[in-house]
C-alpha cells in the first residue's frame, strides 16, 4: 500500500475537560451522565446526532438483562441509570414488557422490580437519552469522529477529532473509551484480541429493520411496540466491523438482501403477509470486534460460577447466548463485574467501557446485554469523576469510595444478594 505523509499542523484546542467520553451508545451516554452529575466538566462526542448507539442507530429495540431470565431471579442486577431510563420511557409510553421469544416472567415494572427485558420506541429513547445528558450539564458534540489520542508516555491526555469545523483537539484528565470497537484504546496501543472472519465461536452481526402492516396478534419473533415491530434481519457473513472496507462491504450485502429477508419471514409467518418495511438501522448491528486486555480479564468460569469480586462495580446475569450452541442460563442470581476490567494495560488515564472491555468470549456473551452495559458505563463515569476530584489517576482511585458512591446513587454492585437472602 502506498503511503502519504500528512503535513504537521497546528490544531485549535476545543477545550480542557475533567472527563471526555468517546461514543454515545448505552455505555457512553451512561458514563457522561454519571460524570456530569458528579459536577465535573465533561464532554461527549458521538458520530450520530443522537445517543443510544446499537439501541437506536442499529434499531436494537429490546433491552435485556435486568435480572436473571430464569430462576433464581430475585435480584434486579441493573439499577441506577439503566433503571432510570426504562422508568422514564415507561412513563411516556416508550417501553413495554417484551413479547418475543426471550420474554420471561413479568414483574411490576416499578423501581426495584423491573422485568428481565423491555421493548422500546427508539425515537422516544433518543429523546429521553438526550434529555438526561443535557440535564447532567454535559457538553455534547454530535456529527463528530474520534481520530487519535494525545499521549505523554503511556498517559492519555486528550483526543483528536474531526467534524464540520475541521480537525480539533481536546484535553482531559480521563478519557473514557465507549466507542464499541475500542478505537481510543487501539490508537493508544493497548493490547487486544479479536475473533475475525468466520472463526468460531463469535456472535453474528445483522441488520435490524422495522415493519408495519402485520397482524397485531402475530407471534413472529421481534420487538413489538404499538403497531410496529423491529425484527432481526440479514447477516453480512464473516465481517470485521473494525475494518473500514469490510464494514462497508457487509453493509452493502445486508441492505441488498433486506427485502428478500422480509419475504422469507412472510413465508414462515403468514400473519406477516401485509407487512412492509418502514425503517432500517442506520448502522448494521455490530456485536463484537476488539477486546482490550485489562488489569483483569473476566472469564466464563466467573460468569457460570457467579463469582464475586472485592472491586465489583456492577452485576450481570444474562445467559451465555451462543458459545455452547444453545442459550446457557445461569443457575445463580448474578455475578460481579470487577473495576479492573475497565483499566487497560499499557495506558494511563483511560477507561474502557462497553462491549470492548477486558473479557473472554464466554463471559462477553453474558455481560454484553444492554442493561449490564448501562451499569458498566455508569461506573466508568463515576470513577472518572472521582479521579478528577481526588487528583489521582483512575488506576489509583479509592475503589471502596467508588463502590459507596455507586450504591448511594442507586446502582447494584452485588449488595442486593444480601438483601434478597434476608427476605
Amino acid at each position: 500500500m502506498k503511503k502519504y505523509l500528512e503535513p504537521a499542523r497546528e490544531l485549535d484546542i476545543y477545550g480542557e475537560y475533567d472527563v471526555i467520553v468517546v461514543g454515545g451508545g448505552v455505555a457512553g451516554m451512561s458514563a457522561a451522565i454519571a460524570a456530569g452529575r458528579s459536577g465535573v466538566k465533561t464532554l461527549i462526542i458521538e458520530q450520530f446526532p443522537y445517543f443510544g448507539g446499537t439501541a437506536t442507530a442499529s434499531l436494537m429495540a429490546n433491552i435485556v438483562g435486568y435480572r436473571n431470565q430464569v430462576e433464581p431471579n430475585s435480584v434486579q442486577t441493573t439499577r441506577g441509570i439503566g433503571e432510570e431510563i426504562i422508568l422514564r420511557l415507561i412513563d411516556i409510553g416508550g417501553a413495554v414488557k417484551s413479547r418475543n421469544a426471550y420474554a420471561s416472567e413479568p414483574r411490576s415494572d416499578k423501581k426495584g422490580d423491573l422485568s428481565y427485558n423491555y421493548a422500546f420506541d427508539t425515537e422516544k429513547f433518543k429523546l429521553v437519552a438526550l434529555q438526561m445528558v443535557r440535564e447532567a450539564k454535559v457538553d455534547i458534540l454530535f456529527h463528530t469522529y474520534f481520530c487519535d489520542v494525545i499521549k505523554e508516555g503511556e498517559a492519555v491526555c486528550g483526543i483528536l477529532f474531526e467534524n464540520k469545523s475541521g480537525r480539533q483537539a481536546a484535553y482531559a484528565k480521563t478519557v473514557i473509551d465507549a466507542s464499541g470497537d475500542g478505537d481510543v484504546a487501539f490508537r493508544a496501543g493497548v493490547p487486544y484480541w479479536q475473533v475475525k472472519g468466520d472463526e468460531a465461536p463469535r456472535l453474528n452481526d445483522c441488520l435490524m429493520y422495522k415493519i408495519a402492516g402485520f397482524d397485531p396478534d402475530t407471534r413472529a419473533p421481534g420487538c413489538l411496540m404499538d403497531d410496529t415491530m423491529v425484527v432481526w434481519g440479514p447477516t453480512p457473513g464473516p465481517t470485521n466491523g473494525a475494518d473500514g472496507q469490510e464494514l462497508s462491504d457487509g453493509e452493502i450485502r445486508v441492505r441488498l438482501a433486506v427485502y428478500e429477508d422480509l419475504e422469507k419471514k412472510k413465508a414462515e409467518h403468514p400473519d406477516l403477509a401485509g407487512a412492509h418495511i418502514i425503517d432500517t438501522g442506520s448502522l448494521i448491528g455490530i456485536r463484537q470486534t476488539r477486546f482490550f486486555e485489562g488489569d483483569y480479564k473476566i472469564t466464563g468460569d466467573d460468569v457460570l460460577e457467579g463469582r464475586q469480586f472485592e472491586d465489583s462495580i456492577a452485576m450481570a446475569a444474562n445467559p451465555v447466548i451462543n458459545y455452547y450452541g444453545y442459550r446457557r442460563f445461569l443457575t445463580h442470581v448474578g455475578y460481579d463485574i470487577p473495576y479492573r476490567c475497565l483499566l487497560p494495560k499499557k495506558a494511563e488515564n483511560l477507561l474502557v467501557a462497553g462491549r470492548c472491555m477486558s473479557s473472554d468470549q464466554i463471559a462477553y456473551e453474558s455481560w454484553r446485554a444492554m442493561a449490564h452495559i448501562f451499569a458498566i458505563g455508569e461506573a466508568a463515569g463515576v470513577a472518572a469523576a472521582q479521579s478528577a476530584q481526588e487528583g489521582v489517576p483512575v488506576r489509583r482511585i479509592d475503589v471502596k469510595k467508588l463502590q459507596r458512591e455507586l450504591i448511594a446513587r442507586g446502582a447494584e454492585i452485588g449488595q442486593g444478594r444480601g438483601e434478597a437472602a434476608g427476605k
